[in-house]
């Protein structure tokens, strides 16, 4: 069903150019000149050509609303692209789209004018440049758009419900740098101990040394045979994860801080084929939400899955006391939070 538009007439415009046809046609009754009486046809026509010309652009213009990408970095700059299709032989040097700018997960909330001229017959287009700093799921909505006739009298307001949306993710190389060795070789312990004589990852394949490589992985016995360092490429077998809790707190600036943390351990343990589960708590279920990343591109899903969420609903002090008895069975997980207002990664033990 097409949304009616509504119109809006602009009084002291319209008083104005009142004032001024009043003025010609009485030069005209007193000089009888044919240029005013020209000019008085022309005011009579000119307006009723506008506002009926508004009338059939806003029934036919069509806005279109879309971002450059969905995906981004935070920080990184992103296209905000706005189109308007003009099938009529009409234009207006005004149009205003009223744009709602918001971050559904650390719930902020904006909103900004776009003012643009619409061409004859054609598309006119708009790109605004936008640098994001926020982490989140960004929704940009275009609820209103406004137009007015070529002389400024009337105003079309029209309800259009455009909406795109996309989710900024941690920048890894902007995070802390921290070393994961402890860290792994703790996860590795505990597989260990969880399933023994069994190694914490299958020996898929040989290939030569790669700087960048762990030590631990050197085939000693074969890079002495072949007089040059041989490396075991290792796949992480079924069960073999680094668990990951979020305890993230109500201040957005910390919370921003714990994913970042969050989101550079989980792309590193990745790189070192040890996949990650992300446990983060929702308070509407009152249960953790899991998220199981093998890949980093699973990495950028279980994110954009956790900014669903809102913030508010993602804290609660008691996490370790849940986890406990929500996961009786896992020996022990890397702990990623705030304390003091300080950021806090700690391996812990589920006892």
């Amino acid at each position: 069903m097409e949304k009616e538009n509504h119109y809006r007439i602009h009084p002291l415009r319209m008083v104005n150019y009142l004032l001024v046809l009043a003025l010609d046609i009485f030069l005209y009754s007193v000089l009888q000149s044919y240029f005013l009486w020209v000019t008085a046809m022309i005011l009579i026509i000119l307006p009723l050509l506008s506002v009926v010309g508004l009338v059939y652009l806003g029934k036919n213009l069509s806005p279109e609303l879309g971002i450059g990408q969905m995906q981004l970095v935070k920080g990184e700059e992103v296209l905000v692209e706005l189109f308007w299709q003009n099938p009529v032989w009409y234009m207006t040097l005004h149009s205003q789209m009223q744009l709602t700018v918001s971050n559904t997960f650390l719930e902020h909330t904006s909103e900004f004018a776009a003012v643009m001229p619409v061409s004859l017959r054609g598309t006119s287009s708009l790109r605004m440049p936008v640098r994001v700093v926020e982490l989140g799921r960004f929704s940009v909505q275009g609820d209103t758009l406004l137009l007015r006739d070529i002389m400024g009298l009337v105003t079309c307001r029209k309800k259009i419900g455009l909406s795109c949306e996309m989710y900024v993710l941690p920048d890894g190389k902007l995070a802390r740098e921290m070393d994961i060795t402890g860290l792994e070789g703790k996860a590795s312990e505990t597989e260990e101990n969880r399933n023994k004589g069994s190694d914490f990852a299958e020996v898929s394949d040989i290939r030569e040394y790669i700087p960048g490589d762990r030590i631990r992985d050197i085939h000693w016995k074969l890079s002495a045979k072949q007089e040059t360092l041989m490396v075991k490429e290792r796949v992480a077998v079924a069960g073999s994860e680094m668990v990951m809790l979020l305890s993230l707190t109500a201040d957005p600036i910390q919370a921003q801080s714990i994913l970042e943390t969050a989101y550079y351990l989980g792309k590193s343990f990745i790189r070192q084929r040890l996949p990650v589960c992300f446990l983060c708590w929702n308070q509407a279920y009152f249960s953790f939400e899991e998220y199981r990343c093998g890949t980093e591109e699973e990495l950028k899903e279980a994110f954009c899955g956790i900014y669903q969420t809102p913030l508010t609903e993602r804290v609660n002090g008691v996490l370790e006391t849940y986890m406990r008895n929500c996961y009786p069975f896992l020996k022990s997980y890397l702990l990623i939070g705030g304390q003091d207002g300080m950021l806090k990664v700690e391996m812990c033990e589920n006892d």
